[in-house]
Parts: structure tokens; C-alpha cells; sequence
């Protein structure tokens, strides 16, 4: 198992921060991408789009906290998503202090991504967003729709994503959730999950993984419901590419339905891939990220063109 590059410290924990590529310099000017995780994964969940990113890109990933090298700290106090950015600023901070950076963000990297894009101390760190999850409170206004409108087709949705979402609010409740990590089932159902839907993976269970889930349990518990049931509409500066994997059980591409509206630069391409498409799909991950990146830096070159002239 690789050891971490780096531990960065934030609000009173340490953050394990992995690195692939050159380092921007006076001598080598280089892109910042920081790639965060979901759960119950780390940041090596990421290493097979990070090692095919790396020629063209200084590539960060980072453990969160809780998770594998980062400090194990328990409660749901101390997974509320204000900590989070904290700890996502921390690392852009250290690893980029002069020049924003791209934030790509995968299931709960994706989901706290949208927050930190509409929140100011994050707009003037990231330069732009690659999100594979709509925030919650977008999850929040897809599900008011179609209550709002009892039509048959939109409760049948309704009640899909309702189904599909389940298991996300299976982790909000007491002792339960515990108890399956600690009985191992919780590693065969996502082994179960991940042969069923990605095929192509070769599942590998991490070391410690259990405890990484049981401490990231607090991530569902200190925001899930609340952010989900009381939705905020919020339209962020940054641009915003979605990738929507066409076969994610969990987060189906109507999902995004919206999501155009919550960003003023968004576009959006489809992914061959269940859920976890950095693992079963990671190039074609990889020169998505790629090509929205340059796209993005070709428009404010463009614009800084304009603006000199």
C-alpha cells in the first residue's frame, strides 16, 4: 500500500494528501487537480485516473477524514460538510497556495464539491468542477418536483429514487449500520453491488475498510436529511462539467434533470459505467477530465484576450 506524500493539518486533524507529476514551478507551469473520494472508499481509489493524468497535470488526491491515513476521528459533529471544505481548503492551500485548481469529485467528493463551489472561500480556490453526484439540495428540489406534481410518471419516479436512495438513508439511523460493517456484511454487499454493475472491476477490499465506513457513517448522519428535506438553491460562478454514468444504480442521469440551472457555465456528457466509473472506466475518466480542463482554460484565455484588448 502506498504511503501518503503528504499530511496536511485542518481543524484539528491530519489529512493524508497523495501526489502523481510535477509540481508547478517558476520553470514547469502546470494545472492543480484535486480529486476527492466518496464512501467507503480513499483517495487511492482514484490512483488509475490519477497515474493516466499525470504527464499533463499536477494530480492530488487526498484521504478524508476518518478514512485510511487521515486522523480517525468518530462522530457526526466532525463530518458536517462546513468541516470538510474546511479540510478540501487546507489541502488546496498547501499544494497549490498561488493558482486555483480543478476539483474533480466522485459520489460524496462530488456531492460536498457542489457546496464548496458556492461558497467564497471555495470560488477563489477552484477554477473549475468535475462531479460525477448532484449536490443534496438538487437531490432535494428532483424529489419536491414530482410530489409537487402527482402525476403517475413522477410518482413512479418518485418512489425509484426514493427506492434507490434507501440505502444512503439506511446509514442516517442508529446502531444498525454498525452492526453491518462490524459483521463484514457491509463488504459483501458492496461486493456484492459491484459485480452486478461493474463487471469490468476486480474488487479488492481495502485493509481497514470497515472502520473507514463506521467513522464515514457520520457524513449520511450530519447532513443527509437535513440538507436533502430543506433544500437551498444556490447558482455558482464556477464552471461545472457533469459526467452522469448511465447504469449508476443510485444516481440515474434524470437525476441531473437540473442541474443546469444551479451553475451559470454547465455542460454535461454521459459515462458507459455504473457507479463507480474511476475504477471500471478510468481513461475514458481521465480524458474527460483532460478535455474539460483545457476547454476551460482556452475560455478565460480567451477572455483574458478580450479583456487586454
Amino acid at each position: 500500500m502506498r504511503e501518503p506524500d503528504l499530511f496536511v493539518q485542518s481543524s484539528g486533524v491530519e489529512i493524508a494528501v497523495y501526489t502523481w507529476g510535477d509540481r508547478p514551478g517558476s520553470g514547469r507551469p502546470a494545472e492543480v487537480l484535486v480529486l476527492a473520494h466518496g464512501f467507503p472508499d480513499r483517495a487511492l481509489f482514484w490512483e488509475q485516473v490519477a497515474d493516466a493524468l499525470k504527464e499533463d497535470f499536477y494530480v492530488v488526491a487526498y484521504d478524508m477524514r476518518g478514512c485510511a491515513n487521515s486522523t480517525h476521528i468518530t462522530g457526526s459533529r466532525h463530518y458536517k460538510f462546513e468541516l470538510l471544505l474546511a479540510d478540501l481548503y487546507a489541502v488546496i492551500d498547501v499544494v497549490s497556495p498561488t493558482q486555483k485548481v480543478h476539483l474533480v469529485g466522485h459520489d460524496w467528493g462530488g456531492i460536498y464539491g457542489w457546496n464548496a463551489i458556492n461558497d467564497a472561500d471555495g470560488i477563489r480556490r477552484i477554477a473549475s468542477f468535475t462531479t460525477m453526484s448532484p449536490s443534496l439540495e438538487q437531490v432535494g428540489f428532483y424529489l419536491r418536483r414530482r410530489m409537487l406534481r402527482p402525476t403517475p410518471r413522477n410518482f413512479a419516479q418518485l418512489f425509484g429514487q426514493l427506492r434507490r436512495n434507501s440505502l444512503m438513508t439506511f446509514f442516517t439511523l442508529p446502531l444498525l449500520p454498525e452492526l453491518l460493517f462490524h459483521s463484514g456484511l457491509g463488504t459483501v454487499m458492496f461486493r456484492i453491488l459491484i459485480n452486478r454493475y461493474e463487471p469490468r472491476i476486480r474488487f479488492r477490499k481495502n485493509e481497514g475498510v470497515e472502520g473507514d465506513a463506521i467513522r464515514y457513517l457520520g457524513i449520511y448522519r450530519a447532513n443527509l436529511l437535513q440538507r436533502t428535506l430543506r433544500p437551498k438553491k444556490a447558482i455558482t460562478p464556477v464552471p461545472v462539467h457533469a459526467l452522469t454514468a448511465i447504469h449508476d444504480p443510485f444516481l440515474p442521469p434524470r437525476v441531473f434533470e437540473r442541474s443546469h440551472e444551479w451553475a451559470t457555465q454547465y455542460s454535461q456528457s454521459p459515462v458507459d459505467a455504473a457507479h463507480w466509473a474511476p475504477l471500471s472506466r478510468p481513461l475514458e475518466m481521465a480524458e474527460a477530465i483532460r478535455a474539460f480542463v483545457r476547454r476551460n482554460r482556452q475560455v478565460q484565455e480567451g477572455r483574458g484576450h478580450v479583456s487586454a484588448k
